[in-house]
């Protein structure tokens, strides 16, 4: 198995940015080549949560369908793949200091189909890398510009 590591810089408290990853609904945004992402069953976040996943890399879209193995909040959210396009993926969250936050990301990957798989692997690991590249940036920008935009509640508090 492949892995690729990142880790992205966000302008926005350690609970926010927590909050905007482990919304499905925000994957397509900030998720470099996913093309669709849904949920499969009555959860849509949290252990045990399951989504169907596309992404495209490179000359190929790979489809899988994830379930959530570890949640802790504020701390850590894992996906494994159950079909598909054998994957793990983990977010793992740090408080950099006051309203900033950092996020990491884990992504382990294999192709089935023995030799030929692993020729594959080999030919899309240089744009998995260079779609966890993106998708960190795309993470620090996207948290960032969504924690500056908020709109506090009435009460004063974030």
């Amino acid at each position: 198995m492949s892995e690729v590591c990142f880790t992205a810089t966000c302008d926005a408290p350690l609970d926010f940015a927590f909050s905007y990853l482990d919304d499905y609904r925000n994957v397509l945004e900030y998720w470099h080549g996913m093309t669709s992402y849904r949920p499969v069953g009555e959860l849509d976040h949290g252990l045990g949560a399951v989504f169907e996943s596309t992404i495209r890399l490179g000359p190929s879209s790979q489809r899988s369908t994830i379930k959530n193995v570890h949640w802790e909040e504020n701390v850590r959210v894992s996906y494994e793949s159950i079909s598909g396009m054998r994957s793990t993926t983990s977010f793992l969250f740090r408080e950099v200091s006051g309203n900033r936050s950092e996020v990491e990301i884990r992504i382990g990957f294999s192709l089935p189909g023995g030799m030929a798989g692993r020729a594959l692997e080999k030919t899309l690991e240089p744009f998995i890398s260079a779609a966890a590249r993106n998708t960190a940036a795309n993470i620090s920008e996207k948290v960032s510009a969504r924690y500056a935009g908020r709109t506090p509640d009435l009460g004063g508090s974030e």
